[in-house]
């Protein structure tokens, strides 16, 4: 069983798109204040991908090692095993002040990104917009949420979208 742990220092590459260099420009590009991050990469079968990722602040503090994998790429295999059509986990941690929401339509990957979020009602904004801009309507989309939330909040998600899972 592999260890995870949170990084939202992350971008996905076709498979066989590029090589192991051509992955570490792709993620310079995209995190240039992280030139000097160690960058790693796994493969992600279900949807012919790589992830290619970094720890957040490796290189100044302490991060984990090289047999813990990103959450994200955790979050990416349980999207593959829902059975629903829309596929749709919201990962928010308030304590991070981070929300990392993964979406898929079938088998089709649309989108594994991570947001700032200062609080619940802008992780859900950011979903819905995310929802609306890919043309699926939440009243059809069950949400597998991840993280800590209060009845307020469940009931304030819950009037946009079809239901609620709870993950752990």
């Amino acid at each position: 069983m592999a260890d995870y742990s949170p990084t939202s220092l992350f971008t996905l590459v076709p498979e066989g798109f590029a090589d192991r260099k051509n992955q570490e420009n792709i993620f310079c590009t995209l995190f240039p204040a992280e030139k000097d991050a160690e960058v790693f990469s796994v493969a992600v079968p279900q949807y012919s991908a790589v992830l290619v990722y970094s720890w957040e602040g490796s290189g100044r503090s302490i991060s984990p090692s090289s047999g813990v994998l990103p959450t994200v790429f955790r979050h990416l295999k349980d999207l593959a095993a829902i059975k629903d059509h829309n596929k749709l986990i919201l990962d928010f941690d308030i304590d991070r002040k981070k929300t990392c929401i993964l979406l898929a339509e079938g088998d089709r990957l649309i989108t594994a990104n991570s947001y700032h979020t200062v609080d619940f009602p802008t992780a859900v904004y950011y979903m819905l917009e995310l929802l609306n801009k890919s043309q699926i309507n939440p009243q059809q989309t069950t949400v597998n949420l991840i993280g800590r939330t209060d009845d307020s909040q469940l009931q304030m998600l819950r009037s946009y979208i079809k239901d609620i899972k709870i993950c752990m």
